[in-house]
């Protein structure tokens, strides 16, 4: 005949009847009605039941069956689009390979969806469905003296043939590394716990990554801005602070996900949910940018995921892992990785110019003429106030020329390509900047350049570039102007 029970968990030191005032600190209360009956010692087997008890480590260590081992260096790595913390009990590890050489190491690897989660066994298949995790312990010295050692391991795939339960979380924010791993083992497993806090090293890339194709950079800037639906992220390799030098970005990727989407769940770029997602490069060649495009329902070849989770204090996690992204026969990959706060995306662009990392010079003043015969635009501009002449411009800061086929067409046209492009232009510092002299010249004075011009009701909006004047120590001239211009014929 099958008894029912009632079992009930009662604090160390509660006031309880003298069988519980002589239990063992962590113990198991059978209470039966409303009267305790026995109490067990958790761990013991109980006509067949095993109140299995979970390990509690150390600051910074890791506990293995009751040893404890202490965790002395700490690296974390992106690598395939995987997440690696790496833990080692020796001292002053900065590489991959001196890690897994020493007395002993742990190492987590994760999807980095998952990063910043508290992540249940129990629950994670159905949480976490197209995510993994895997948790590896080696005792080196144990292995080498002991042919029947084997490490332990747990993996989100099979966790349950091992483990009644267990919770793990890991986060990375501020070059500081949180790992923690609690687990109640079947009889017969390794039980192991895991507590680490502290600083960490990046051996092979940072753990915020932006990589395009080959090129392994790092996530240096995200700014937001905020739809009627979703929100539109800007995501940059480029060491900038302010949303329109996202031009001056060797790469940057522009996301859109609805509101609806920000749950951290990955959207298969050939599914059904909805997406924008662009790379642009403006370096391959400095005088075409290039855009690769993909979509919901406009993907054409492109796979992977991307995914966003809005954390609901203003900060996301941010992450993409996409291989043949583009419409045109050229195709790029793309991954990145961040989770924080993103600046706002603001376009509003000072009227300067600087080379290189000089101070800025404001501009003041603009005008322009027009050759009726060719269509060509001569723009002067001048850091003076007030200059509405020919001859006020003769000491103009930059003067730049457009063909007509390129005014107000809200493109960027670079020196290279055909004859139109052949009569682009930027002057500055005595010397004249075009296809002639940069990009087909046996001496190129600069590597090229470009500019984008736009005339409305007496208001101009001009953006212009050089790329690596020699002159100037390869140094590139970067510049905007946006207000009142004055037609001078």
């Amino acid at each position: 005949m099958r008894k029912i029970l009632f079992l009930l968990v009662l604090l160390v030191g509660a006031l309880v009847p003298a069988v519980a005032q002589t239990a063992t600190p962590d113990s198991v209360f059978v209470v039966r009605n409303g009267r305790i009956f026995s109490a067990y010692e958790v761990g013991k087997d109980v006509d067949n039941i095993t109140f299995a008890k979970k390990q509690v480590a150390p600051d910074n260590s890791v506990v293995v069956d009751g040893e404890t081992i202490e965790m002395k260096s700490s690296l974390v790595m992106q690598q395939d689009g995987m997440m690696y913390a790496i833990l080692s009990a020796d001292e002053g590890l900065t590489t991959m390979d001196e890690i897994f050489a020493s007395s002993a190491y742990l190492m987590v690897v994760m999807t980095p969806d998952l990063l910043g989660e508290d992540l249940d066994f129990e629950s994670f298949a159905d949480q976490h469905p197209d995510s993994y995790f895997q948790v590896t312990y080696v005792d080196a010295k144990k292995m080498e003296e002991d042919d029947s050692y084997e490490p332990v391991e747990i993996t989100s795939d099979d966790w349950a043939d091992y483990y009644a339960n267990g919770s793990l979380a890991m986060d990375i924010a501020d070059k500081n590394l949180t790992l923690n791993l609690a687990v109640t083992p079947n009889d017969g497993v390794s039980n192991i716990a895991v507590n680490y806090n502290g600083t960490f090293t990046s051996p092979v890339s940072d753990p915020y990554y932006f990589n395009v194709d080959d090129t392994q950079s790092k996530t240096r800037a995200v700014f937001a801005q905020k739809e009627a639906d979703g929100v539109t992220f800007y995501i940059t390799s480029g060491n900038i602070d302010k949303a329109s030098d996202l031009a001056n970005c060797h790469y940057y990727a522009r996301l859109f996900v609805p509101n609806s989407a920000m749950d951290g769940n990955d959207i298969d770029l050939q599914g059904n949910t909805q997406y924008e997602l662009e790379l642009h490069d403006q370096v391959t060649d400095v005088n075409n940018p290039q855009t690769f495009f993909a979509a919901s329902g406009k993907a054409a070849d492109a796979t992977g995921y991307v995914s966003v989770l809005d954390r609901g204090d203003g900060s996301y996690t941010l992450v993409a892992d996409v291989e043949n992204l583009g419409q045109q026969s050229e195709k790029r990959s793309l991954q990145f990785y961040y989770k924080g706060t993103p600046m706002e995306y603001d376009l509003t662009i000072p009227s300067q110019y600087a080379v290189g990392e000089g101070a800025p010079v404001d501009l003041k003043s603009a005008a322009y003429t027009v050759d009726d015969a060719t269509g060509l635009y001569t723009i002067y501009l001048s850091s003076k106030a007030n200059v509405t002449t020919l001859e006020g411009m003769a000491n103009a800061d930059v003067v730049i020329t457009v063909p007509n086929d390129f005014v107000n067409d809200d493109k960027t046209h670079g020196f290279s390509g055909d004859e139109t492009n052949a009569l682009m232009s930027v002057s500055y510092g005595g010397d004249k900047y075009c296809q002639a002299t940069t990009s087909t010249a046996e001496t190129p004075i600069a590597l090229g350049g470009n500019a984008k011009a736009t005339f409305n009701a007496g208001k101009a909006n001009i953006d212009f570039a050089v790329f690596g004047m020699k002159k100037f120590d390869s140094h590139s001239l970067q510049g905007h102007y946006e207000g009142s211009i004055t037609r001078l014929n």
